[in-house]
């Protein structure tokens, strides 16, 4: 996996055409969007939870592709 140093994001073609499918699902989804334009609102908080956001796919492969906090 690389990553583009001018982004600092994931190079898109190292990623798997099933990983981009949930993360667009959760970049066009409004609860998601929501969340992460309102972070301190009920759905943002329930949505940033460890709980969800370790355990959702689509959430998960959003932050790998799209996320500014990266922990690779």
């Amino acid at each position: 996996m690389t990553i583009n140093e001018k982004t600092g994001k994931i190079d898109e073609r190292d990623v798997g055409l099933f990983k981009k499918i949930r993360a667009h699902v959760c970049k066009h989804c409004p609860a998601c969007t929501h969340a992460r334009n309102n972070p301190e609102s009920i759905i943002g908080r329930i949505l940033h939870h460890p709980f969800h956001s370790k355990n959702c796919p689509m959430w998960k492969a959003y932050e790998e592709l799209f996320g500014e906090n990266k922990t690779l």
